[in-house]
């Protein structure tokens, strides 16, 4: 790769240092602003400090590469240079299971195929492909090998057309009994008894005695889950899935709460009468399954063995329905770990009876491996992680070169329990044109591993035109700890319910960058309360980082904050919320703020606010939390000085991918900051630009705002 590994903050080369003066604050001197980027821009004009004039932001020319759409320039001033060559194979195997030839023994020829996918995973060489026919495979592949460079990778690919199921799941036909269950605690009360189903789960269902219904889904490290404040019935749930014509049960912790009228955790009316059953308190959270498919009579529950399952229909009688359950911890996960250069294309993974992580196991997983590129696939219905790319457990010895160059795009990621993605020390990975919905419903947010996207230690991150929408008990994205020179662009962020914020980054210290994203409708999940460390609600959560750039988004109905930042004083090596910069944003009906600082060693200007609180800014000190308007702000701190009220209206569908603008006068003009380059819908951003992240949008507009690119 052509990457020049060195990191802002750390030590420049001669021609590039900086004097210790800072141009944004008169208070705020001796730092070091040092990001190559704006040097380079201000040593080719001849001048190293560059003066603020009308909006105030170092400049450099607005062309970034041929082609602006697909390059990218990270927070450090380097371009993100990829490794992927164009594909040829030396051979070629195939799988149909659909076919009346197909035998594992064959050679795996078009003419005679192999009926599975993981006889292939254990012939492929390095070079060497498998094409696989339509059909459901219900397997874990275990690869037993990888490629050995770009030019001799090995792929795993569905045929043209095809569509390629690999399930961790059974299906379960015959062998049902009909039962009645009463949802009284007396067993012999047939007056609130309801008919239900049993099916036996004896050994043969599960491969290596692995039956995640005797399992309960907790993480295997819990040191940061505190169990004295948080309702551990979530932690103590089976991991197993049923699912009914693809659509999932209910799970429900006693066999009674199949027959009860309303699903459990559903919250009981303030007029109620108190129950005066001497049992301790116990604050529940509510279904799981009924915003993801499912139905309030359907509901399941597993004996205490783990050996039966118990069912309710919604409707009908077993016979009438496909009715499948968990039976692999994965689906997709390499024999060794470190394996490198594997392609995974167009393939449809779905039901895996993982746990919570730490450990992160994902429905597949790249077990530590580099170089693969996944894309154009499916993840679905996983209980915890859907997919892991680099190291999965904190307790155990990296694998070296884990998650290292990883290439995923156009994936759709969803109906993960707790993580669509997850991995430890990421480096020189692209994360593009992805979907990720429908993650976090298994509700265990408090054990602080729970989002969309969870990524530890990321180097050199690009993160753009993904859709991360309707995620509930989790945040969106999350950088968690030592992340460095990651750039977030061209994404939307929308519809997410946690109790911290839709991007959370946590403990970095050096330069990252968020822009020309939408953030927009986060709620709080715990209403009533302070969430995370009082971020609940917020679009953006500075958690002790520093040197972050939050410029040209749209961030918007939050609950809480557009921008909440807090220092951590109980973790050594953290960051005190200093040095971020906040530019040419659009902050719009946020219920509590806009911004909130800790310091006033950081940087904010450009910014339109519309329909925000008369007190909409803030610091917080040791000594007092102080709420501002915007003159006062000024005044105070010398911050967004070129900023502007709106009275902008704005709506976005996260379905239908659509903003509607309405706007009495046109946008102001900004000056836009250094490595910017290209807008949400890859449009130039020039030096003159608007705040926000779309340039070209006009005062009463609805726009299409679906950034991905589509496969050529």
């Amino acid at each position: 790769m052509s990457f020049r590994h060195f990191l802002p903050g750390s030590a420049l080369p001669p021609h590039l240092s900086f004097p210790d003066r800072n141009p944004f604050h008169p208070e705020f001197s001796s730092v070091n602003i040092g990001r190559r980027r704006f040097l380079g821009y201000a040593a080719s004009l001849g001048a190293v400090a560059a003066t603020l004039g009308v909006k105030g932001w170092a400049q450099q020319p607005a062309s970034i590469a041929d082609d602006p759409s697909q390059s990218v320039q990270l927070p450090d001033g380097n371009m993100f240079s990829s490794w992927e060559p164009a594909t040829s194979f030396s051979k070629t195997y195939f799988v149909d299971n659909q076919s009346t030839h197909a035998d594992d023994n064959n050679p795996g020829t078009r003419e005679r195929p192999f009926r599975s996918i993981n006889r292939a995973a254990q012939a492929l060489q390095a070079g060497e492909r498998v094409v696989i026919g339509a059909g459901t495979y219900r397997e874990c592949v275990r690869p037993a090998r990888g490629g050995t460079g770009p030019d001799r990778m090995i792929s795993y690919e569905a045929a043209p057309g095809a569509t390629v199921l690999i399930k961790g799941s059974e299906s379960l036909s015959d062998g049902w009994q009909e039962v009645a269950v009463s949802a009284s605690r007396r067993s012999n009360d047939k007056t609130s008894s309801i008919t239900a189903w049993k099916h036996e789960l004896p050994s043969s269902l599960f491969e290596q005695n692995y039956n995640p219904f005797s399992l309960p889904s907790a993480p295997a490290d819990r040191s940061w889950l505190d169990t004295s404040k948080v309702d551990m019935g979530p932690y103590f749930r089976r991991r197993g899935l049923v699912l009914v014509d693809g659509k999932p049960l209910e799970p429900v912790e006693q066999l009674r709460e199949l027959a009860s009228l309303q699903l459990p955790g559903t919250p009981r009316p303030p007029s109620a009468s108190p129950v005066l059953n001497g049992l301790p308190t116990r604050t529940r959270g509510g279904p799981l399954m009924q915003e993801v498919g499912g139905e309030p009579d359907g509901r399941f529950w597993i004996d205490d063995s783990g050996g039966s399952v118990y069912v309710r229909l919604p409707h009908g009688t077993p016979s009438e329905h496909a009715i499948e359950i968990t039976t692999r911890e994965q689906a997709f996960v390499p024999k060794a770990q470190g394996f490198g250069y594997i392609r995974v294309k167009g393939l449809i993974f779905q039901h895996a009876g993982n746990g919570y992580p730490i450990p992160q196991r994902g429905l597949v997983s790249t077990a530590g491996g580099n170089h693969w590129i996944l894309e154009d696939n499916t993840f679905e219905w996983a209980n915890g992680t859907g997919l892991d790319i680099a190291n999965g457990d904190w307790n155990a010895a990296p694998t070296p070169d884990a998650g290292h160059a990883h290439i995923l795009r156009r994936n759709t990621i969803r109906y993960c329990g707790v993580e669509g993605i997850a991995g430890m020390g990421t480096h020189d990975t692209v994360i593009e044109d992805n979907l990720l919905e429908w993650c976090g419903w298994a509700d265990v947010e408090r054990a602080w591993e729970a989002a969309g996207v969870k990524l530890h230690g990321a180097h050199n991150l690009v993160f753009r035109r993904n859709i991360v929408r309707h995620i509930r008990h989790a945040n969106a994205l999350w950088l968690d700890s030592g992340n460095a020179n990651c750039r977030i662009t061209q994404n939307i962020f929308s519809d997410v319910l946690t109790v911290s914020a839709a991007v959370h980054m946590e403990m970095n210290l050096q330069p990252n960058q968020i822009d020309n994203n939408i953030i927009w409708d986060v709620r709080n999940a715990e209403p009533g309360t302070p969430g995370q460390r009082g971020c609940a609600g917020s679009g953006v959560f500075i958690n002790a980082s520093d040197n972050l750039t939050i410029a040209q988004n749209l961030i918007g109905r939050c609950d809480n904050s557009g921008i909440f930042a807090i220092v951590r004083e109980d973790r050594a090596g953290s960051g005190t919320a200093s040095n971020n910069t906040v530019a040419n944003n659009i902050f719009a009906d946020c219920a509590e703020s806009a911004i909130v600082f800790l310091n006033a060693q950081n940087r904010c200007d450009g910014n339109l606010f519309a329909f925000l609180p008369s007190h909409f800014l803030a610091l917080f000190t040791s000594e007092a939390k102080r709420w501002m308007d915007l003159p006062t702000w000024r005044a105070a701190y010398g911050w967004d000085t070129h900023s502007e009220m709106s009275s902008v209206t704005i709506s976005i569908d996260p379905d239908r991918l659509e903003l509607t603008l309405g706007s009495p006068s046109a946008l102001p003009h900004v000056t836009m900051l250094a490595g910017m380059g290209v807008d949400l819908l890859g449009g130039l951003i020039n030096k003159a630009c608007v705040p926000g992240p779309l340039q070209n949008a006009s005062t009463q507009t609805t726009i299409r705002v679906d950034p991905r690119h589509r496969a050529t």
